[in-house]
């Protein structure tokens, strides 16, 4: 504990006195070519040129708008809510290609699942002979009077 407490009286004697002093923003100045045509060249720009940019145009407004330049205005703006990454337009074909991609892996998996089909053997529950006999049962035992096989027999009984 006690050597808690001299750490503490330590960084004490150390820690500059802040209390009561302003801080006062100066505008850091960007260039005029930095900002020039920044909207075409925005996404062109290395990341970290862009974040470079973004923060000086963030501590510029900060200060007085009004000293700021009219490119500046215009450069913070397009950062803000410019028309690039998730804001920026899509492609127009970009929903015929999805749409072209989706006809094509579902062509593809009808036709792996038809040649499955007709190379797979054969059950002995698909023959017709299988399905006749399975008709006879369901009379016999007089299974869905109202809609299965047995039904055909007792509409033509009635």
């Amino acid at each position: 504990m006690n050597a808690l407490r001299s750490a503490t009286a330590r960084s004490a004697l150390f820690r500059p006195a802040v209390l009561g002093t302003a801080r006062h923003y100066s505008a850091p100045a960007v260039s005029s070519v930095a900002l020039q045509d920044i909207e075409t060249r925005w996404t062109k720009l290395p990341e970290a040129e862009q974040g470079a940019i973004a923060d000086l145009l963030a501590e510029a407004e900060k200060g007085d708008w009004k000293k700021m330049t009219l490119e500046q205005k215009r450069a913070a703006y397009f950062i803000a809510y410019g028309a690039y990454g998730p804001r920026q337009e899509t492609d127009p074909n970009f929903k015929w290609r999805v749409g072209g991609w989706v006809t094509f892996f579902l062509t593809l998996t009808g036709t792996i699942w038809g040649v499955w089909q007709g190379y797979r053997p054969k059950t002995i529950s698909d023959t017709p002979e299988w399905r006749e006999a399975t008709k006879q049962k369901a009379i016999e035992r007089k299974q869905n009077p109202f809609q299965g096989a047995y039904a055909e027999v007792r509409a033509k009984d009635e």
